[in-house]
């Protein structure tokens, strides 16, 4: 087992490096607001110096969000590509893991974004990201016009399930919870058809 390995030491080492960091930047973000922090006051507040910070997030924003700098590891990327479920199924269970994260992260930054507009930018420009990665990994098992419409699908779906009528409660997704609100796309397409 080598020393990156999940659950080794090393990784358990930078996970808790890099919660510490969006710790602080959510803290001080929460304080002060986005624009009167630095990333000299996150470091200081997570103890780690600026070259380790820069190690973990590209820029403030995206340290008071927590989102990683490259929103599908491998191992999710092989995993997908050797799926034997539909294309959309399999799609769910991809964004339900880009879209994870900690538990309780998800509804104390939709309140933070409520009056911090630059995280919503910073949001959208790595959701924007995220999914370009998604539809070249989808090219890979399906046509360049099929893989885009599965993807636009399925953010759809995750985009919905932000809005609690259409989920469970606040929270990331689930492939269960995203399979649900693509049928009810679906359906209602359907319907429309008719």
């Amino acid at each position: 087992m080598s020393d990156d390995a999940p659950g080794t030491l090393r990784e358990r080492k930078k996970e808790r490096t890099r919660r510490a960091i969006h710790n602080a930047a959510f803290a001080l973000a929460a304080d002060r607001g986005l624009g009167q922090v630095t990333i000299a006051d996150i470091c200081a507040a997570a103890g780690i110096s600026e070259r380790t910070f820069f190690n973990y997030f590209p820029s403030k924003a995206a340290a008071t969000l927590g989102v990683p700098e490259r929103p599908l590891s491998p191992e999710q990327e092989q995993r997908f590509l050797e799926g034997a479920g539909s294309l959309v199924d399999d799609l769910c269970e991809l964004v339900a893991g880009i879209a994870g994260g900690p538990e309780g992260d998800i509804p104390r930054i939709k309140r933070l974004m409520g009056f911090e507009p630059d995280l919503l930018a910073a949001l959208h420009q790595w959701s924007s990201g995220a999914r370009r990665g998604v539809i070249r990994l989808a090219e890979k098992r399906a046509t360049p016009e099929r893989a885009r419409l599965a993807v636009g699908l399925v953010f759809a779906a995750l985009m919905l399930h932000a809005d609690t009528t259409f989920s469970s409660g606040p929270g990331r997704a689930t492939p269960e919870e995203l399979r649900g609100i693509v049928a009810r796309l679906c359906a209602v397409g359907d319907s429309d058809a008719a």
